[in-house]
């Protein structure tokens, strides 16, 4: 009884050291693609712009060693006072801000945790 208890809160330092690693890793990707489209604002997908000097291609490269199911990828501009836009392609121009959100859905090992979907934004003012 005493070895189940202890094997399942290995499993569960497991899973949670995992679930961190996940959320650090979609952070730095929604950073490093936010970074990219402050010098190439609109270079956003594969059909703006050939891999690998695209925004979605750069986020989606960091995080090609996760373990996560479903990742995708948002890219929006907003004016420089936060506000969106309907045509927000118009907004990615100089002093005006870019976001870029990374959603993955994390299982863990235990089952005992459902899914959890993981969300990491970054916004930064385009140069």
């Amino acid at each position: 009884m005493v070895v189940l208890i202890l094997v399942l809160i290995i499993i569960g330092t497991i899973d949670f050291s995992r679930l961190f690693f996940t959320w650090a890793s979609m952070a730095n990707a929604a950073r490093e693609g936010a970074r990219y489209g402050t010098v190439w604002p609109k270079r956003w997908t594969d059909a703006d712009y050939p891999p690998p000097n695209n925004i979605e291609f750069r986020t989606r490269a960091m995080l090609a060693t996760l373990g996560a199911d479903n990742v995708q990828v948002e890219i929006h501009c907003y004016d420089q006072w936060g506000g969106a836009h309907e045509y927000e392609r118009y907004l990615c121009v100089t002093g005006n801000q870019i976001q870029v959100i990374v959603r993955a859905q994390f299982r863990s090992w235990t089952r005992i945790i459902p899914p959890l979907n993981l969300v990491a934004k970054a916004r930064m003012v385009i140069d």
